[in-house]
């Protein structure tokens, strides 16, 4: 599986995700680019975008792609914070669909904050 590192992502957090084959924005010069050019540009070499952006859902259609989404909730996005999140998030990477954007969060309390403030997967509008 072709993955795509966001640069908001520490780069070490990239040996976790082996047998998977890993790249960062910031190697491909990818970083200065908003979430719908970067999308465009992944998909047609990428199969999923990791990212900790939580506002991609409210920024993008991911349908409109042909490539998945899977986004890292945290309370920071250190190497520390984000490791635990990998066996969920590999668990999903090996079965999400193109079009598809999944959450993985650390704790129920921030799923719980996400639903009380309409974020996320919780939104009450699909973006445009």
């Amino acid at each position: 599986m072709q993955i795509l590192f966001n640069h908001n992502l520490p780069r070490k957090l990239r040996h976790q995700l082996v047998p998977h084959t890993v790249s960062l924005t910031k190697e491909l010069g990818w970083n200065q680019y908003g979430n719908g050019v970067l999308l465009g540009l992944a998909q047609t070499e990428f199969d999923v975008l990791l990212t900790a952006d939580s506002n991609l859902y409210h920024q993008q259609n991911v349908t409109l792609y042909d490539i998945a989404v899977v986004v890292l909730r945290a309370y920071d996005n250190t190497y520390e914070a984000l490791v635990p999140l990998l066996p969920e998030a590999m668990n999903l990477i090996e079965r999400i669909q193109p079009g598809e954007i999944q959450y993985v969060y650390v704790d129920e309390m921030m799923r719980q904050s996400d639903l009380r403030r309409g974020k996320g997967p919780y939104a009450k509008n699909q973006p445009p």
